[in-house]
């Protein structure tokens, strides 16, 4: 469709720092809250990973589709397995809620307290399974001959959270509290998770389970003409992909410690790749100025609800993408109320395009809609409209 082609080349335009209309995109929806017979799988359970991925497309599509792209043809990812773990596992108390989404309540069990639980860790053994692949890929063709078109595809990105994985592995109290008492425990414990990032790196790239073609990179638009590099020969490295890092738990540090016991760690880990994009819930409207010395590669920060719109633009400026995150408590209301939106949107907008920053909006985290997909549909409109105020 037309229309699709004009929204993909508005996400190559967004990632090339463009002023342009800003990408607006819903993600992470609760679907278990959508009573809907749209969404009802009837095919063979077998086949519910095809099925429910298009049954979500397709309604979301008739109902808040904003920038939504739907590619002519069907992707198959690449299997891969993790094996022998990391030599810790989680362990806690997990509160999951019935809304479809993936958030959960955790309380973990710090397992990574002492020097011996420091010394448990080790990196995983990653191995693609082309059996897999290739079964999943046979079925697809079946499903989709003389209809859609069927692809294998990598992964999109080298994705690692260091002190995301810490969380889980010691609460966040612990961790919170061991980085002022215990800071030379928590170097090690940073450089630990690192080098399993590099070891995890290396084994996608030498495996080619790399892609540098995803439409989406955690939920924002992904298209890149940068990428893949220039000297690319179809077994693709770190440089022809985008790298993804955050560290949501740091938003209760300041930034020297933010700078020390993450960005450093993080500069070495994702310092090959093509492009970067930084953040996530945390609030990094303080920050841009330790990000921008850290890395060369940076093309797209996240903006969290929890940030001030005006402070993010004067200190992106022109140089980088701001993901603006909308609030997502706007559509977990039983009725819809517009006017929150339209002041958060206005406000992005207006930061936007008074310090000429490249903008995109991405509401994401959805944890309830309060029973009411409607909520989706008004909020997808409402956005549309505010943008229509500030951008041709």
């Amino acid at each position: 469709m037309d229309v699709q082609k004009e929204r993909i080349e508005r996400y190559y335009r967004t990632n090339a720092m463009e002023s342009v209309r800003p990408v607006v995109l819903i993600e992470e929806v609760p679907w278990g809250e959508i009573k809907d017979g749209a969404l009802t799988r009837v095919c063979a359970p077998a086949l519910g990973w095809i099925e429910a991925a298009l049954r979500c497309a397709l309604y979301q599509w008739e109902h808040f589709q904003v920038d939504q792209v739907l590619l002519p043809v069907f992707q198959v990812g690449k299997r891969a397995r993790w094996l022998s773990g990391i030599g810790i596992e989680v362990r806690d108390q997990q509160i999951k809620g019935e809304t479809g989404a993936h958030i959960s309540s955790h309380a973990y069990s710090d397992q990574l307290s002492t020097e011996d639980d420091l010394a448990k860790l080790h990196s995983p053994e990653v191995v693609y399974d082309q059996a897999a692949t290739e079964a999943a890929l046979a079925v697809a063709q079946e499903v989709f001959a003389g209809l859609m078109d069927v692809e294998i595809v990598g992964r999109g990105g080298l994705h690692f959270n260091i002190w995301d994985d810490v969380a889980r592995y010691r609460g966040v109290e612990n961790l919170l509290m061991d980085l002022s008492e215990r800071p030379d425990f928590m170097h090690k414990i940073a450089r630990c998770f690192m080098e399993i990032g590099q070891a995890q790196f290396k084994q996608l790239e030498e495996q080619g389970l790399l892609d540098p073609r995803p439409l989406l990179l955690h939920c924002t638009a992904a298209c890149a003409r940068e990428l893949p590099a220039a000297d690319s020969t179809g077994h693709y490295r770190a440089k022809d992909v985008w790298g993804r890092c955050a560290a949501q738990i740091f938003g209760s540090v300041s930034p020297a410690m933010h700078d020390e016991f993450d960005l450093a760690y993080n500069q070495q880990l994702f310092k090959d790749c093509g492009l970067l994009y930084y953040g996530c819930c945390e609030p990094m409207d303080r920050k841009i100025d330790i990000l921008r010395k850290r890395f060369k590669n940076l093309r797209k920060i996240s903006i969290t609800p929890w940030a001030d719109a005006q402070r993010a633009a004067e200190n992106i400026g022109r140089d980088y993408v701001m993901a603006a995150k909308p609030n997502p408590a706007f559509v977990a209301t039983p009725r819809f109320n517009p006017a929150p939106v339209e002041a958060e949107i206005a406000r992005y907008c207006i930061a936007s395009r008074e310090h000429g920053t490249t903008l995109e909006f991405v509401l994401k985290d959805i944890s309830t809609i309060a029973n009411n997909p409607e909520n989706l549909t008004q909020w997808a409109a409402t956005v549309s409209a505010t943008i229509d105020q500030y951008y041709s």
